[in-house]
């Protein structure tokens, strides 16, 4: 077959089924995916800038929180002393177990392992460490409750399961450390008090913070598991007495295993008080008040320096021992003689004939009565269709000889002669009525009554027999033990009334003087020296023969002193007694009342001696030889 020719050649040589097209560029697409994926470069590497360049630090500052754990060293409170430097409080360390909801959460299996080791149910933990159920709010349905505890992950810090563990147990826990997550112990300082009964009512006890005022407490700088004051000078001085915490900073592992220290800031004690009690005359006053508590009696002592107001001691029995306060406390809660009750600062009480010396203060000042005023003593004065009696028939006497024997009919005569208005205006003035300011907390005002207090509590019109008993120290009138010691020692010094005050000087942890209160005048009483002098030789006569308290007498020691027997209106009376000693240069004044057990002289009295022979170092046994001499 012959070749074709030139002019028969076909112009496409393959087949038209897979002849390829002529490929034009899109330059417009592509253009828009290199800016596309230069734009995500860009993205990509700005944000690698950014996290590793501008927020580098930052980021590294996290990190080294998360592995770094701070571990908080609670500072210890201040001590406590006595004026002679006998610790009274005081703080020991002690071993505590602490746990961090949020890690013990991851494992809540570690629960059983910790409560098996501190031999307690694992209910009492998990109520620490957990929140209550959320209630359903009203009106919607009810929601199935999630499964498991509600952790309290937001807890800032640890928080205390168990404290005071003992070596063994503090070993169990950490050999089994890999299987506590979140669980630490740790050393922390415990306020422990020495002479607790002692002085239970002064020095108080602290509490952890009440959850309607850690709010409060944490604007402030404390945490939730701080302890705070709560009562007595504990309360007072809080801020003194409260130290500078430390840390610990160490670096942990996932699992919260420290790995090393990192850094530590030491905690600062807080500051010292040095009280001026005497720890020796407080004691012998706790003990002299055994006698009649042992037969159902509550009673209190007061004594306080009369050149400026210093508490020597202060005693309210029943006590309590505020080491064991938290294991005692529904115990305590019910006991019918209320030994958590300061009886010196708080009781109020009609203080009976030791109102007399207000009394007679009020006739001397006014002018209605003078030194020579005779009043006739018949044994009882009859005051509308009421008789008032006394304990004797005393004829005729003076103000003098009424203060030594107590004469009740005396005073009825100068109080309905005086008027109520200038006894209550007296009153006042001796300081009743109004609260020392000493520095405690919870102290009582007590109440000086009148026409408007009566009228103030829906009674009846005030009435001459009102005044009658107001003038020897009975009906409405209030008075707490503290109020009879401070106007006591008014008239021993000549009539300032000072604050009554228990610390006597501040000290921070090394020894620093921080502060020494100064003697704060309250006011002055406004007798006149002659009236003064003759109330208190009054006084002098109550121990001496013949005088309601000449069994209270000590050779050598120039006493002035008043007793009273208060009535309460349900069994025995009160027993009340004030003194102070020496005369002619007071160095203490006291106060002693005791519930419902006869007359001040027969036990109030007694107590008071005790009190003078210990504190100017006097022998009872010679003091009776004196006597006989």
């Amino acid at each position: 077959m012959a070749p074709p020719d030139s002019n028969d050649r076909l112009i496409n040589p393959l087949p038209p089924i897979i002849q390829r097209p002529v490929h034009v560029p899109d330059t417009f697409r592509l253009t828009i995916l290199a800016g596309l994926v230069l734009a995500m470069l860009c993205v990509i590497v700005g944000r690698l800038w950014y996290l590793q360049v501008a927020m580098g630090g930052s980021f590294a500052v996290d990190a080294n929180r998360q592995r770094t754990r701070p571990i908080r060293r609670i500072a210890a409170r201040g001590m406590i002393t006595d004026a002679k430097g006998r610790v009274l409080a005081a703080t020991k360390p002690q071993y505590v177990v602490t746990v961090l909801p949020q890690e013990i959460s991851k494992n809540p299996a570690a629960v059983n392992i910790l409560a098996a080791i501190l031999d307690v149910p694992v209910e009492s933990i998990l109520n620490k460490l957990t929140d209550p159920p959320a209630p359903a709010a009203p009106g919607r349905r009810e929601r199935k409750a999630p499964a498991g505890p509600r952790w309290k992950t937001g807890a800032a810090e640890p928080i205390k399961v168990a404290d005071n563990l003992d070596m063994k147990t503090v070993t169990q826990i950490e050999e089994q450390k890999l299987d506590l997550d979140g669980v630490q112990v740790t050393r922390q300082p415990v306020r422990c008090y020495v002479e607790s009964k002692l002085c239970a009512h002064i020095i108080g006890r602290t509490y952890p913070i009440p959850p309607d005022k850690q709010k409060e407490y944490k604007a402030r700088g404390y945490h939730d598991s701080d302890l705070v004051g709560a009562e007595g000078l504990e309360k007072t001085y809080q801020e003194e007495l409260r130290g500078t915490d430390g840390a610990v900073f160490v670096t942990v592992d996932a699992r919260n295993r420290m790995i090393r220290r990192v850094s530590d800031t030491a905690p600062v004690a807080g500051d010292s008080l040095k009280l001026n009690i005497d720890l020796s005359l407080q004691r012998t006053a706790y003990v002299a008040l055994q006698d009649t508590l042992a037969h159902g009696h509550p009673g209190s002592a007061v004594a306080l320096d009369p050149n400026t107001g210093a508490v020597l001691a202060m005693v309210s029995t029943p006590s309590f021992d505020i080491n064991s306060y938290s294991r005692d406390f529904a115990k305590l809660m019910v006991d019918p003689t209320y030994p958590l009750y300061n009886r010196v600062t708080r009781g109020a009480y009609p203080c009976g004939s030791t109102f007399k010396l207000i009394t007679g203060a009020a006739g001397l000042e006014s002018g209605k009565i003078t030194d020579g005023t005779r009043i006739h003593c018949s044994g009882a004065l009859q005051v509308g269709n009421r008789t008032f009696r006394c304990d004797g028939r005393h004829g005729d006497i003076d103000i003098e000889s009424a203060i030594a024997k107590s004469c009740d009919v005396y005073f009825y005569n100068v109080g309905l002669t005086v008027e109520q208005g200038r006894i209550e205006a007296m009153a006042k003035r001796f300081g009743l009525g109004d609260r020392t300011g000493i520095d405690l907390p919870g102290e009582a005002a007590g109440v000086v009554p009148g026409p408007a207090y009566k009228l103030r509590h829906g009674l009846d019109a005030w009435q001459r027999g009102d005044t009658v008993n107001l003038s020897i120290g009975q009906g409405y009138l209030q008075v707490t033990p503290l109020q009879l010691a401070d106007y006591t020692a008014a008239l021993a010094n000549g009539g300032t009334l000072w604050r009554p005050q228990l610390v006597k000087e501040v000290r921070d942890s090394a020894g620093n003087l921080v502060r020494r209160p100064d003697p704060e005048k309250r006011r002055e009483l406004g007798l006149t020296p002659k009236h003064r002098d003759l109330l208190v030789r009054g006084m002098e006569r109550v121990v001496e023969p013949g005088g309601t308290a000449s069994n209270i007498a000590i050779p050598g020691l120039r006493i002035a002193a008043k007793t009273g027997t208060a009535q309460t209106g349900i069994g025995r009376d009160n027993s009340v007694f004030i003194c102070f000693a020496p005369v002619d240069h007071p160095k203490i004044a006291i106060a002693v009342l005791i519930e419902k057990v006869g007359h001040g002289n027969e036990f109030a009295g007694p107590v008071a001696r005790r009190m003078l022979l210990q504190y100017f170092g006097l022998n009872p046994d010679q003091t009776r030889t004196m006597a006989r001499r």
